[in-house]
């Protein structure tokens, strides 16, 4: 590859991270709950990015479903990563240091919500973020999370029951 030819990549490789980051950085915090794994996340999928595409940087093209997939699939590594360890240490009888909330009025509607959310499971929450907080059609979370559009559909309204349940048994006024 010649000096030019690198120095394009490179201009479209940070044109590909100046686009995406942002949101990539936003769904993996809401996947994760924990903002600094998310950002190690994100670096993970732009390496595999920059070591694996060999088709164009077109921002429009197949690149943002592909970034999502590859987001999903850290984060989801990540939760299960924690979740052994959590284990671990519930077996060996460590303390557990958990999120503490403290709600105040401004905030409890939001902290009982992300509290709900972190009740279901790990694909009801990723289903329920992508709609949700992505704003993504069922089409383009069927790309990032690899079931078809109807399974989308299916899956996707069984977890908002599942959620306005959970909520309803708080007896918070979430509509």
């Amino acid at each position: 590859m010649h000096n030019e030819d690198k120095r394009n990549r490179l201009k479209a490789f940070e044109k590909v991270v100046d686009t995406f980051e942002s949101a990539l950085l936003r769904y993996a915090s809401r996947l994760t709950n924990n903002p600094t794994s998310a950002e190690d996340i994100v670096q993970n999928a732009f390496v595999k990015f920059i070591k694996n595409w060999n088709g164009p940087y077109d921002a429009y093209g197949d690149i943002k479903p592909w970034l999502y997939r590859v987001v999903h699939n850290e984060a989801v590594d990540f939760i299960r990563a924690e979740a052994r360890r959590q284990k671990l240490h519930d077996e060996h009888g460590d303390e557990c240091i958990g999120r503490t909330t403290s709600p105040t009025d401004n905030h409890q509607d939001s902290d009982e919500i992300l509290l709900a959310l972190n009740q279901l499971t790990t694909r009801e929450r990723e289903l329920v973020i992508l709609k949700v907080y992505e704003e993504k059609s069922y089409k383009e979370i069927a790309e990032i999370t690899g079931l078809t559009t109807n399974n989308v559909g299916v899956s996707l309204h069984a977890a908002m029951k599942k959620l306005a349940s959970i909520l309803d048994k708080k007896g918070g006024d979430y509509v």
